[in-house]
């Protein structure tokens, strides 16, 4: 069974739509289990987003061919320092007539670039398209699908995870959690069960309906700007595997700061980029995987520890602390399954002693951070 498809948070507020129109935060596409948790195949949710379809603007794009816009310095740091490290290549086959403005991509590439201060890896140039991502995440799930996601449980060490550490962290006498990225509503039940008050936000409209017809929590289907902007205040926020799909991240952080109340608690939980890049190295080295760290841009936030620590200290939080993360566990009890869930919770387990997180081991980082 694949990982799940979460969208996330709107981000018409936080600077990123000047590279891609983008207004809708979206957690992970549908993520492939082979040895690694970040390797996105299918997008997730529609938008209601509108597209120009008129004939002579598709054929003058199709004349000129798609356009893009560069990145010249470091989203985290605002450094200028950027070398290339990875070329991501662009391939909409399927959306050949779904949406042809976005298949005119088809064959194109994008470099990745790493920043020499903080080490942040992110995209050299974004596509102009209007609404790009939301393009291509415009997929519809079904019912069934989304009632299974609820069920399944291959996330719920990285969710125990979480909890163990909130619980630890917040202040007992207010227990109101926010899920970025709610999805069908797996981790807010766990979080109620754990004794929280818990609301989320989803913008995929089946989803988010789902998640609050089994948790009976408020589920909000808005952005997390027009959230902030109307003084609701969480003591927890949590963001599972949502930041690395947003470009230009920190707007979005601040954002999230002004949801988290004074002395409140953020989580949040990315792919650690060094520790992916080394892994794809090895196993394209090793085996004849073809090397994938960011094909169609759906992860445009590579993060190292320092970044992922710099970028929530620029968003006005304090007390960072950026650890290994969790793996997620594969279902089933074959002997694949057994073998890959091995290896992960051993690399997991070497990746949290001393130093770990500096070693390709880490290939997940966990963060927590107060509000000032």
């Amino acid at each position: 069974m694949n990982a799940p498809p979460r969208p996330g948070v709107a981000t018409n507020a936080t600077g990123a739509t000047h590279f891609t129109g983008l207004t809708n935060v979206n957690r992970p596409v549908q993520e492939t289990h082979s040895t690694h948790e970040t390797h996105p195949t299918h997008p997730t949710h529609s938008t209601g987003m509108t597209r120009s379809t008129h004939p002579a603007a598709s054929a003058h794009a199709a004349q000129a061919g798609p356009a893009f816009v560069p990145v010249s310095r470091c989203w985290i740091c605002g450094d200028d320092r950027l070398t290339r490290y990875h070329e991501a290549p662009l391939e909409f086959h399927q959306y050949i007539h779904q949406d042809p403005e976005l298949h005119a991509y088809t064959g194109e590439s994008v470099w990745l670039v790493r920043c020499g201060s903080c080490g942040f890896g992110q995209p050299e140039r974004m596509p102009a398209l209007p609404g790009y991502f939301d393009r291509m995440y415009a997929q519809q799930w079904s019912p069934e699908w989304v009632a299974s996601e609820f069920d399944a449980d291959y996330k719920d060490l990285i969710f125990a995870t979480v909890l163990r550490e909130l619980k630890r962290r917040a202040r007992a006498a207010r227990r109101h959690l926010l899920d970025v990225g709610s999805h069908a509503g797996r981790f807010l039940h766990l979080a109620q069960q754990a004794g929280w008050d818990g609301e989320g936000i989803e913008l995929n409209p089946r989803t988010a309906a789902y998640a609050t017809i089994r948790t009976g929590a408020a589920v909000h289907h808005q952005n997390a700007h027009v959230l902030a902007a109307g003084g609701r205040r969480y003591s927890a926020v949590v963001l599972t595997d949502v930041l690395e799909h947003i470009p230009e991240p920190v707007p979005l952080l601040r954002t999230l700061a002004a949801l988290t109340e004074p002395g409140g608690v953020i989580a949040v939980k990315v792919p650690c980029g060094p520790g992916q890049l080394a892994k794809e190295r090895v196993l394209a080295a090793l085996t004849s995987h073809r090397m994938s760290l960011a094909d169609c841009l759906v992860h445009v936030n590579h993060f190292s520890p320092r970044s992922l620590a710099l970028a929530l200290e620029t968003a006005g939080f304090r007390d960072v602390s950026v650890g290994t993360g969790a793996p997620e566990v594969l279902p089933g009890a074959g002997w694949r399954a057994r073998l890959s869930n091995a290896v992960r919770l051993s690399m997991y387990a070497a990746a949290r002693l001393p130093g770990g997180i500096q070693t390709p081991l880490a290939l997940n980082l966990q963060a927590y951070a107060c509000k000032r």
